[in-house]
């Protein structure tokens, strides 16, 4: 079994690989064993029996002991859990009631919190009821790449553009979706509706109709000025079905999922988004961004640092912005510092890696038995035996043996095929979310060369 100090899980690559990479690029310096994985690795998947044991297993979200089995498996067992907690910004409806989905449950609130600032610390303390002393509020660490000297990390305007096809001689545009896609299915609907309430519906129905307003709008000025291209990037793992028949239309528009937000922030003329927290990675990047809101959000839906912002609601405000020389920041300084740990002196990542050390030293953080055994995967009847039978060697090998034989036809052969190939064909609908080690080989030497050219 491979020993480790620190295991990462991510879920989507653009959103967390290159913070990831920052953390254990620290933590690696410091010398401890660390690795990222993949949630949906088909190895992870199929694993009968551990073969990593990490100190502390860093995982994306720990909502509970569902959203925890899911991305530990049986491939990993651990002494104690950071939740990374990817989405430290919740729907106003949500902050002051405790039984809502991101206010955790069961083994989320045992585990070790990332918190980026003051208003998800005070939801965590007053709603979620979480002990103050595993609540750690260190700022966002990929916030850092935004500024000197990690922003050097990020590929240059040319070198971007020519990988990308984009022309360099034009005012470049990004449009950075805060939509959930248009190609949601019913069972997603109704996870949603489970999670954040029936009313989950009309905000989805708000973001289709918004998508389809705000890319009528990007339409009129791509037609009428040939020296303006703009980019869609869609929301993480949300493809845009009407996003893709416009950059048929026109050549001046293109979608891409491909790289972080932040390298798109860096290297455009002027950023677009929506009810998202796109607007405060362009304000630490010293970057204009404007909100697009063609119609009113639902009710309850509204983030609270989009409230208090400025908001474009027409053409016209869009047109005479995409064209302005000077405008004003449309979220205060003070809604953003309320979110978002604001320090200039000392960057998160570091920040990051001590409360890592913090966690891995001190036994307060280490789950108990009973802990540990809530989040493991719950197997019942034939399957129970079938995975304890299959820890032993001598069983498992002749196994994978029949397994492999085609020829040989069993009901119970053909399951264990079906479970395999399940995996695998999940792990394939996710490929580009999986990460080689080359390909996390040159963000390290990117962020080594940022930080010491």
């Amino acid at each position: 079994m491979r020993e480790l100090d620190f295991l990462f899980v991510y879920e989507h690559k653009v959103r967390e690989l290159e913070t990831l990479c920052l953390v254990k690029y620290e933590l690696d310096r410091r010398g401890y064993k660390t690795e990222i994985r993949y949630i949906e690795d088909a190895e992870n998947a199929l694993a009968v029996k551990p073969f990593i044991h990490t100190k502390v297993l860093l995982v994306m979200a720990c909502y509970d002991n569902h959203a925890l089995a899911w991305q530990v498996k049986d491939y990993v067992t651990f002494d104690k859990i950071i939740d990374m907690q990817w989405e430290n910004i919740v729907y106003p409806k949500d902050e002051d009631r405790a039984d809502a989905f991101k206010n955790y449950k069961e083994i989320g609130r045992d585990v070790v919190r990332v918190s980026w600032g003051r208003q998800n610390e005070r939801r965590m303390l007053q709603t979620a009821h979480m002990d103050p002393k595993k609540l750690k509020v260190i700022g966002h660490a990929g916030m850092d790449f935004l500024r000197y000297p990690l922003s050097r990390y990020y590929l240059g305007r040319e070198e971007l553009f020519a990988k990308y096809q984009i022309p360099t001689d034009k005012k470049v545009i990004l449009f950075a979706s805060p939509y959930y896609g248009d190609q949601l299915d019913e069972a997603y609907i109704a996870d949603m509706c489970d999670r954040f309430g029936e009313n989950w519906t009309d905000y989805y129905q708000f973001m289709c109709d918004s998508q389809i307003q705000v890319l009528d709008w990007i339409r009129e000025i791509c037609r009428k000025d040939e020296n303006i291209f703009f980019i869609f990037r869609p929301h993480p793992g949300h493809p845009s079905k009407c996003a893709l028949e416009l950059e048929k239309e026109c050549p001046n528009f293109k979608v891409i999922s491909g790289e972080s937000v932040k390298q798109w922030i860096v290297t455009c003329d002027k950023v677009y988004t929506g009810n998202s927290s796109v607007v405060v990675e362009a304000f630490f990047a010293k970057k204009m961004c404007q909100l697009l809101f063609p119609l009113p959000v639902t009710e309850g839906f509204e983030l609270k640092l989009i409230s208090d912002s400025a908001k474009i609601c027409d053409y016209e405000g869009f047109k005479h912005s995409v064209y302005a020389e000077q405008e004003e920041f449309p979220t205060p300084l003070e809604s953003i510092e309320e979110i978002y740990l604001v320090d200039w002196e000392k960057p998160s990542y570091i920040k990051f890696a001590d409360m890592a050390e913090e966690v891995l030293r001190d036994d307060y953080y280490k789950l108990t038995p009973e802990q540990l055994k809530q989040c493991k995967p719950v197997y019942t009847g034939m399957t129970k035996w079938i995975k304890k039978l299959s820890r032993c060697d001598i069983i498992y090998k002749p196994y994978l043996k029949l397994l492999s034989m085609e020829g040989l036809q069993t009901g119970f052969l053909n399951r264990q095929r079906e479970i395999r190939n399940q995996a695998y064909r999940i792990e394939q609908e996710h490929s580009h979310e999986l990460t080689s080690e080359r390909e996390m080989e040159e963000i390290r030497k990117r962020i080594d060369t940022a930080l010491h050219e």
